[in-house]
């Protein structure tokens, strides 16, 4: 159960889910995904995960991976979520990131990103996430992405979490925001709209 799937990335953390842990039924659907799941799994991890977590230096944390059938009605998720077929995660960056000594040049790279496309400096009050979010989005071009989601939270700059999804053979380059203060009709996102949530 404690395959690596890349240097940073176990198959554990990838099928984690607070839902099951209450359910022993859904403990185990959840726990034991089909192989098909876990090569996409391993897909997102070498293609996406692993190369943000060793241009970050930082670790990466999955709040939620796969969803087995059960979890995600569970959870009221869509049924066409990717998350059901282990192609997409949600996770956060330790708020230690924006302090860090060790993280202050990839800081400043994306600080420069961002500026360069907003003309604008990155404000203080934004949260580690939304670094995730931003380099993400500066990097759709490099990273197998799918969709890149700034997610909930207490407002643009601040996601709760970053929504990463891909797949072989769909590559949409998606830049999505979904939250309550984000009007239905202004989810999908450009480059330079998205990077101005935190400035």
């Amino acid at each position: 159960m404690n395959e690596k799937l890349t240097k940073n990335f176990a198959l554990e953390e990838l099928v984690l889910s607070e839902t099951a842990e209450r359910d022993d039924e859904l403990l185990q659907q959840q726990r034991n995904p089909p192989q098909e799941v876990i090569d996409h799994l391993r897909y997102l991890c070498h293609t996406t995960l692993q190369p943000i977590r060793d241009k970050l230096e930082f670790p990466i944390h999955i709040t939620s991976g796969y969803r087995s059938p059960a979890v995600n009605k569970a959870v009221r998720g869509s049924p066409t979520s990717q998350h059901c077929f282990g192609q997409a995660v949600d996770c956060t960056l330790s708020s230690r990131f924006l302090s860090d000594p060790g993280s202050k040049a990839v800081r400043q790279e994306i600080e420069e990103g961002v500026e360069t496309h907003t003309g604008k400096s990155i404000r203080e009050s934004v949260n580690a996430n939304f670094y995730l979010f931003a380099y993400v989005c500066l990097h759709l071009g490099e990273l197998d992405i799918d969709q890149v989601i700034h997610e909930y939270g207490l407002g643009y700059g601040k996601p709760a979490w970053v929504h990463i999804s891909a797949s072989e053979g769909k590559n949409k380059r998606q830049i999505v925001a979904l939250g309550h203060y984000v009007p239905r009709d202004k989810r999908i996102q450009d480059l330079g709209t998205a990077l101005e949530f935190g400035v």
